[in-house]
């Protein structure tokens, strides 16, 4: 009994993109030909044995040449829609693409399992600021075709990337009226996949993917397009000036303003839908509140979260595709579960406890600042990057000899503990890794299955 429903519970074995990218006749099957699915895949539970599992790690650090600015810290990791590999972003090292070892496609994980160390299969290196980035919603490894993401990095255009081999595919580019290309501040599809949505200062751009260059349509704003979030016909668009706009896209190019949202203190950094298409988050910079609300109703949010936000960094969170938990990172390293059996955060909303943390799950992951975090779509496997920017106490980077000359009686640990503002911190502790962690249930040794 018990392995019939193991049976039950597992999703169908992912595919390896190295394997396929050899068969490409399978990408010639027409659309809605495929085989019937006949057996109902049930989501597995997640944080059923309230811990968590290390299975692979990856860091970076700065080459021993390197200036003291260079800070390779990681803004932000993405699973692919397949859940074969994960897509990382990292501070002045480009994007970097790693895949999910082979064991852990299917089954589940003893605690004696060996941590895996990752490597990069496909490195894009730095070529200026990576604004935002995301995955083309229909990436399936068999078909070689669709695997690829999107990009939009400082002085350059909307680009389009090779998943196999990291090659640039094709370009997206937005004119201002005085015929100058525009650097987006944020992408992303529509649901389908046919559309490329880019946000700018001033207006909206929407680009057909099956014409690359600069045909486009535009639609005014008043605030800048920080984020995105899509839903079927709905666009949400967060913006610098703290507020959140809800849009209908029915048409090419044509936006409806359906209302917007007030709330935060700070600038909107991220926002996703539910899987139900109800509801709808909303994180910002230097805010450490987490927003719920009712896109039925949104003069006022149903429930409000807490974390730890203390920086302009943009910290990612993730619902689960089951929608019942909410996972957030913070700068203090933890990583916060809500769990909606246990913890109402689709509805109820207590103004007395908005202080207060009513979280069902703290995991503290990381001893620095947890900005990135991602649920696998079909296996119970989290994602978490760390890192955030540290600034340097400017004593430690004076001259040795003057220095000595100066201050000849002042040790290396005197100068760590001056403070000349009460805001100000010097920090050193730096950790700049991507880590998966099972959040699944453990297979205990021994146990009979």
């Amino acid at each position: 009994m018990d392995e019939v429903l193991m049976q039950i519970d597992e999703p169908p074995e992912l595919e390896n993109c190295a394997e396929k990218s050899e068969n490409p006749q399978i990408a010639d099957v027409p659309a809605g030909l495929e085989p019937p699915n006949e057996t109902l895949i049930e989501y597995p539970n997640l944080f059923s044995s309230k811990t968590l599992l290390e299975l692979c790690s990856s860091s970076w650090s700065r080459t021993a040449n390197a200036k003291q600015e260079v800070q390779p810290y990681l803004r932000g990791c993405k699973w692919s829609p397949d859940g074969t590999c994960c897509l990382t972003v990292v501070n002045s090292d480009g994007v970097h693409l790693t895949e999910l070892p082979r064991d852990l496609y299917t089954g589940t994980v003893s605690p004696e399992r060996t941590i895996d160390v990752l490597d990069s299969t496909v490195h894009v290196k730095e070529a200026g600021l990576v604004y935002d980035f995301c995955w083309y919603p229909g990436m399936n490894s068999c078909i070689p075709e669709s695997c690829c993401w999107i990009t939009t990095r400082q002085n350059a255009p909307v680009q389009m990337w090779d998943a196999f081999d990291g090659s640039l595919r094709c370009s997206y580019r937005g004119f201002n009226a005085v015929d100058e290309m525009e650097p987006a501040l944020s992408v992303t599809f529509n649901t389908e996949g046919t559309r490329i949505i880019a946000g700018y200062k001033k207006v909206l751009r929407t680009f057909d993917v099956d014409r690359p260059g600069r045909d486009f349509a535009e639609h005014k704003i008043n605030s800048p397009a920080s984020c995105f979030a899509t839903d079927r016909n709905l666009l949400a668009m967060g913006s610098w000036n703290t507020t959140l706009t809800l849009y209908n896209m029915n048409e090419m190019g044509t936006y409806k303003s359906i209302g917007k949202m007030h709330g935060h203190s700070g600038g909107v950094t991220h926002v996703k839908f539910t899987p139900d298409g109800l509801k709808l988050v909303s994180g910002s910079r230097k805010d450490h509140r987490l927003l719920i609300w009712d896109i039925r109703y949104y003069r006022r949010p149903l429930n409000i979260l807490t974390r730890v936000v203390k920086t302009n960094q943009r910290i990612y969170f993730d619902i689960s595709p089951c929608g019942k938990y909410l996972v957030t990172g913070g700068t203090d390293g933890v990583a916060k579960v809500w769990n909606v059996d246990v913890v109402n955060w689709k509805e109820s909303l207590d103004v007395e406890d908005v202080d207060k943390d009513n979280s069902t799950f703290r995991f503290p992951l990381h001893r620095d600042c947890c900005n990135s975090i991602a649920i696998h779509p079909l296996r119970p496997i989290l994602a978490t990057g760390s890192g955030q920017y540290h600034f340097y106490d400017p004593i430690l980077k004076l001259d040795d000899g003057v220095k000595q000359e100066n201050d000849s009686n002042v040790t290396q640990n005197d100068t760590e503990n001056l403070n000349f503002n009460g805001d100000m911190k010097y920090s050193s502790d730096a950790e700049n890794s991507l880590v998966f962690w099972w959040i699944g249930d453990i297979q205990v040794p021994g146990e009979m299955t």
